[in-house]
C-alpha cells in the first residue's frame, strides 16, 4: 500500500468513526433507526471519482435492507440529500418506507430532489428548515419532461410526429399515470380532503413547472404536505464529514448504520 493510500485509508477510518459516533448519537436522542442516503464526495477519495449522478439500483438494495432490518415497532429516520435518479430504485425505497409499520420521518436538511421527493412523500414527517427544498415529480424520458412530450401531440398534426416521439408519448402518459398512483398511495392515509389529494399528485406530475424547480417549505405546507421545521442539529454535524466546496456531486451515495 503506497503512502498516498495509507493517508487515505486513515482519513476514511478516522471520518466513519465519527459519522458512527453522531448516528448512534441522534439515534439514541429521537429513539429511532436512522438510515441515510446522501449523495456527496467521500473526502477520501479522488476528485472525479464514480460516474453515477443520483439514486440507482444498489442505492434501493442497500436501504431496503436495512429496512428489512429494522424492527416492526421502530421508528426510522430517513436523511435524505439527493438530486434523484432512476425511477425504479426511487420507487422501490418509497414502497419499503411506506411498507414499514412504525413511524417513518424524512430529514431533508438541503434538498432532496425528483427520486428523493416521491421517498420523502412516503414518510409520515418531512423535518425541514427554512431553506429546504423538495421537487417536482413529472417522469422524465430521454432527459425530456413528460408533459412537454404530451404536448407536442396536442399542437401539431399527427402525421407530422415521428414515430418515435410518439412512442415517447405513450411512455410519458404511461409513466405520469404510475407516478401519480404511487403518490395517491402515499397520501391514502394522511389526513387530507381527497381533493386535495388529487391536487397534489396533478401539481407534482402534471409538468406545469421545470423539473429542477425548488418547492419551498412554504408551497409544500400549502399543499397540505406533513412538513414540520426542524432538523436535529446532529443531522448538520454529520454533513461536516462530508467532502465541501468546488467538487462536482453527487458522486458518490455513502450508507451509514
Amino acid at each position: 500500500m503506497t503512502r498516498v493510500n495509507r493517508e487515505r485509508e486513515a482519513i476514511r477510518e478516522q471520518i466513519l468513526n465519527e459519522r458512527a459516533k453522531i448516528l448512534r448519537k441522534l439515534e439514541k436522542e429521537r429513539g429511532s433507526k436512522v438510515i441515510t442516503l446522501i449523495h456527496r464526495r467521500e473526502p477520501w477519495l479522488e476528485a472525479n471519482y464514480g460516474e453515477e449522478t443520483g439514486i440507482i439500483i444498489e442505492d434501493s438494495e442497500k436501504v431496503m435492507m436495512e429496512i428489512h432490518r429494522t424492527a416492526k415497532d421502530q421508528p426510522i429516520d430517513m436523511i435524505l440529500h439527493t438530486p434523484g435518479g432512476l425511477q425504479l430504485a426511487a420507487e422501490m425505497i418509497a414502497a419499503a418506507l411506506r411498507k414499514h409499520p412504525a413511524k417513518i420521518t424524512a430529514v431533508v436538511p438541503f434538498y432532496a430532489m425528483s427520486g428523493g421527493s416521491m421517498i420523502a412523500l412516503a414518510a409520515d414527517e418531512i423535518l425541514m428548515e427554512g431553506f429546504s427544498v423538495l421537487g417536482p415529480l413529472d417522469p422524465q424520458i430521454a432527459g425530456m419532461a413528460s408533459g412537454a412530450i404530451l404536448e407536442v401531440l396536442e399542437k401539431k398534426p399527427i402525421e407530422s410526429i415521428s414515430d418515435e416521439m410518439i412512442i415517447m408519448a405513450d411512455l410519458a402518459k404511461k409513466s405520469i399515470q404510475e407516478v401519480k398512483t404511487f403518490i395517491n398511495w402515499f397520501l391514502e392515509e394522511k389526513e387530507m380532503d381527497p381533493n386535495q389529494k388529487q391536487l397534489v399528485a396533478d401539481f407534482l406530475t402534471g409538468g406545469y413547472m421545470a423539473h429542477t424547480r425548488p418547492l419551498s417549505v412554504e408551497t409544500l405546507t400549502e399543499l397540505q404536505l406533513p412538513v414540520k421545521i426542524g432538523v436535529p442539529e446532529l443531522v448538520f454535524d454529520l454533513f461536516e464529514t462530508y467532502e465541501i466546496g468546488s467538487v462536482q456531486r453527487p458522486q458518490v451515495a455513502s450508507f451509514l448504520w
